[in-house]
């Protein structure tokens, strides 16, 4: 009887030493715990690529994959798909770990606020952190953008942060508070604002509709209007 592919598994346990693949795959390097030991005799150059399951929510097909998330150092455990001979790993998944005194999940879905969110808007409403553990899912990339989406009871927010300090949250209460170095909105043939009260403070520039400014537009009075009364804007 023929051997069953894969009728023979070998599980291992690894670390994540390169995720640069050649051909952009997006395999990983690991150094797998009892075999690769010896860094000497074993360099990070010699090990070989594995393949990563991705989850079934990636695309899987047609340039719409991004299964990458795992980091250089992480903890992650698969099979061999050759069994014995070891060539050929399959990594299905990270595991959570102690590194030093610190631990690998995020401190912001621990529960510890480690960022800053500070608006000079008039009435802006305050950090409206409060996230629990294990409520606050929390996506932190390597340079430092960061994603929570926190389903903590009676906390929940959405927050989207770029490196730099600008920021978009969803409060709790539906507000949202938006930060950025610089706001450009291009809404096509027409934006539309509604609300019921309205606060603007500039310290500069200028408001122009239709070519006529808000500062330095003038007006032409007829002789004779009666006091007060003032023509529409000229320019």
């Amino acid at each position: 009887m023929i051997d069953f592919y894969g009728d023979q598994t070998r599980w291992f346990i690894g670390e994540v030493v390169s995720l640069a693949d050649p051909d952009q795959l997006a395999r990983i390097k690991v150094r797998i715990y009892g075999i690769h030991d010896n860094t000497t005799l074993i360099k990070d150059d010699d090990l070989p690529w594995a393949q990563v399951v991705a989850s079934i929510s990636e695309g899987g097909t047609d340039g719409l994959g991004n299964p990458i998330g795992v980091q250089v150092g992480a903890l992650v455990f698969g099979l061999f798909l050759d069994g014995k001979d070891s060539q050929l790993p399959l990594i299905f998944g990270s595991l959570p770990k102690y590194e030093g005194k610190e631990k690998s999940v995020n401190k912001l879905a621990r529960g510890e606020n480690t960022l800053t969110k500070s608006v000079s808007v008039s009435g802006a409403p305050g950090d409206p952190y409060a996230a629990v553990y294990p409520n606050n899912k929390v996506t932190q990339t390597s340079s430092g953008h960061v994603i929570e989406i926190d389903d903590t009871p009676n906390a929940e927010r959405v927050h989207i942060r770029h490196k730099s300090g600008s920021f978009i949250e969803f409060h709790p209460d539906g507000s949202i508070v938006i930060k950025g170095n610089g706001v450009y909105i291009d809404g096509g043939s027409s934006v539309n604002v509604q609300a019921s009260s309205t606060d603007q403070t500039f310290g500069s520039g200028e408001i122009t509709v239709n070519g006529i400014t808000q500062t330095q537009h003038t007006h032409v009075d007829n002789a004779g209007l009666a006091a007060g009364t003032t023509s529409k804007p000229k320019g």
